[in-house]
């Protein structure tokens, strides 16, 4: 028997339909900022550890795959990256992690207590085996997006 092209895409629509059908009671993990520390800093670099918690609001564990992120300082100064948070969210459970930032800042081009602003999205998987597949095979990848603000005192090492 030979499957066609369209045949195929049938079959995934229908797998795709029933994955979200069968997980549309799961809601997707919280995030805040919780503090910012200072990693290290030289004369033309500071590297900070923006802390994040994250909140699973379900009765299942989801376990966070990987968080893509852009930290922005004052408008002007732009780090992005990404990293795995490394952590499975536990029934009703929070858990914190860190998303490091290097900036390139040139002394006395920025003091004092400045904003920044992290966008971003985490990659989750949704309890199940058939999300796991679907998951693993790249069909279905769920997505958290946060946007968070805070300020840093630039100035101060080692501050939270």
């Amino acid at each position: 028997m030979r499957i066609t092209t369209p045949r195929v895409l049938i079959i995934l629509l229908g797998l795709s339909t029933l994955a979200s059908v069968g997980c549309s009671n799961i809601s997707e993990p919280r995030f805040e900022t919780m503090g910012v520390r200072e990693i290290e800093r030289t004369d033309s670099r500071t590297v900070y550890a923006f802390i994040i918690k994250a909140t699973n609001p379900n009765k299942e564990s989801i376990p966070l795959k990987e968080v893509s992120y852009t930290v922005t300082l004052d408008n002007t100064h732009k780090f992005s990256g990404v990293r795995s948070p490394e952590t499975t969210l536990h029934t009703y459970g929070q858990h914190t992690f860190e998303l490091p930032a290097v900036f390139e800042i040139a002394p006395g081009k920025l003091s004092g207590i400045v904003d920044y602003k992290i966008n971003g999205s985490v990659k989750y998987l949704r309890p199940g085996k058939l999300s796991e597949t679907m998951y693993e095979s790249e069909l279905i990848v769920p997505k958290a997006e946060f946007h968070l603000r805070g300020q840093v005192n630039i100035d101060k090492p080692n501050h939270q």
